[in-house]
């Protein structure tokens, strides 16, 4: 289990549009608060993170989507996927992965998937930039040693109706969030 939470985030020279900057700031700030404030017994929650992710960035002002996916971890002698692998339904337990997106970002944190599953050293959080063009692919972001990880759309005919998650915690954990971020 890694010590600390570890974090992807673009690179610092990439050119981003002026108003982007502010929302990539908000988003840095919100991946990098995440298990500073919430309890990391939700680092493979992903219907909760991503909605209480949303919900953050919507009270600053963002507009903010959730959007099922199929992530990947390449490495060039094997791949792992979280997300829409065509497990049979278990209570408590979907088949899909939730992420939080905006025009041209996406949030992941719930990417301990991989380190629980398969026991790979993933980043708890990712604030990466979407694929800016029509895909199958939401966004990648090249690791160390060779590894990517892909955000992809889920497969087709995939059952992308997540579970809800109950809106009281939601509110609670966003909440918490909100207060950190604004320096309460």
């Amino acid at each position: 289990m890694l010590a600390r939470p570890s974090y992807v985030f673009r690179k610092a020279e990439e050119p981003m549009a002026p108003k982007l900057e502010s929302e990539q700031a908000l988003i840095d700030a919100l991946a990098h608060a995440y298990y500073q404030v919430l309890d990391t017994q939700y680092r493979t929650a992903c219907t909760l993170t991503a909605t209480v992710s949303c919900t953050v960035l919507r009270h600053f002002g963002l507009d903010a989507q959730l959007a099922p996916c199929q992530v990947w971890y390449s490495h060039p002698h094997h791949n792992y996927v979280v997300g829409f692998v065509g497990n049979a339904p278990q209570q408590d337990k979907w088949d899909g992965h939730l992420v939080c997106t905006t025009g041209k970002l996406l949030l992941d944190a719930s990417l301990f998937h991989f380190n629980k599953e398969f026991g790979l050293d993933v980043p708890w959080v990712a604030a990466v930039q979407r694929i800016p063009v029509p895909s199958q692919m939401l966004a990648r972001h090249e690791l160390a040693d060779d590894t990517t990880l892909k955000w992809l759309y889920p497969p087709p005919a995939s059952d992308t109706h997540y579970p809800e998650v109950p809106q009281g915690l939601v509110q609670e954990l966003a909440g918490s969030l909100i207060a950190k971020l604004a320096g309460r």
